[in-house]
């Protein structure tokens, strides 16, 4: 009965008592919210490979049902595809002798297998040379292809690799072909049942519609893949006597060049940036508010151990 009073009256261990559950329950909310979080994210890893390995078995048993099996058959080969990339880079290089420096990246490609898209040499006023090359060599070998590019030159004074994933383009046309191949085999198979003449040309100009689409994608397909596996590499070159004046080194045009193409970059970022926030604004507030809820009730739950618990410790231990 006495443990029951104590309890009801609300006295000093019931104030303790209070403080503490709100201690726990704070401390169980950030626990449970740090084990959740990756849980999700886990989760959702894991539920996407399910699907994904779902749909391949699924496509495995209807591989034999027909039209519809060639179809599943189709996005299976899609499901993990190898990704079709294009390699693209640019050289800018101060060398002692444009022509010579010309000739020698002339026959560092052709020994490498590559092909020259663009040669030109320009001679100004004044005696100054320079050229411009547009050359392929095989992606495999294009690190390579540059440090021997620039084995050439005296000095580089710009290098720069972009990278550019057209897989999916790549299998969307591949599958696309598929389809085309196959509407081409219907109309071959309906042209040996025709029986008039007006059927048989309508036929025929039915097929002749398909194979003529079929040879406009494959020489996309074709362009693309001799992209994926030849990069272009651009060379700039630039004399060293052009470069350099005695005594002092002052390119104004070249200085604005890079200072506009510093800016353009600039700018493509603060538009990307800006675009991914706007995006994920909704998931930003949400995030906000999450942090800001817990740091709410951390503040309440700390205040409240403060005025019921220590503060009135420590002043009866100042008495």
């Amino acid at each position: 009965m006495r443990s029951i009073a104590v309890f009801c009256t609300g006295g000093v261990m019931t104030n303790r008592r209070k403080a503490l559950w709100a201690v726990a329950a704070v401390m169980t909310l950030l626990v449970v919210t740090a084990i959740s979080i990756p849980n999700m994210l886990r989760s959702r890893k894991v539920d996407q490979s399910v699907s994904f390995s779902t749909g391949s078995a699924a496509e495995q048993q209807g591989a034999g049902g027909g039209g519809g099996g060639h179809k599943i058959a189709v996005y299976a080969q899609l499901v993990a595809p190898d990704k079709k990339l294009i390699h693209n880079a640019e050289l800018e290089l101060v060398v002692g002798d444009v022509r010579a420096a010309a000739e020698q990246i002339r026959k560092l490609v052709d020994l490498n297998h590559g092909e020259i898209d663009k040669l030109e040499i320009r001679d100004a006023t004044g005696g100054s040379v320079s050229a411009t090359l547009v050359v392929r060599v095989p992606a495999s070998g294009l690190e390579n292809a540059l440090a021997e590019f620039k084995k050439v030159a005296v000095r580089t004074e710009r290098e720069q690799v972009s990278t550019r994933d057209v897989s999916r383009d790549f299998y969307d046309n591949e599958a696309h072909m598929r389809n085309l191949r196959a509407e081409e085999q219907q109309y071959l198979l309906i042209m040996k049942q025709a029986h008039t003449v007006k059927d048989t040309l309508e036929v025929s100009e039915k097929l002749s519609d398909v194979r003529d689409r079929i040879e406009r994608l494959q020489a996309q397909i074709q362009l693309m893949t001799h992209d994926i596996e030849m990069s272009v590499v651009t060379v700039a070159l630039t004399q060293e006597s052009d470069a350099r004046a005695p005594g002092i080194r002052w390119r104004p045009l070249y200085n604005a060049k890079v200072a506009v193409r510093d800016l353009l970059e600039g700018l493509g970022d603060w538009v990307d940036s800006m675009v991914a926030i706007l995006i994920k604004l909704p998931l930003i507030v949400l995030w906000t508010l999450t942090v800001g809820v817990i740091l709410w009730v951390v503040w309440q739950s700390g205040r409240s151990v403060w005025l019921r618990f220590l503060k009135p410790r420590l002043a009866q231990k100042a008495r």
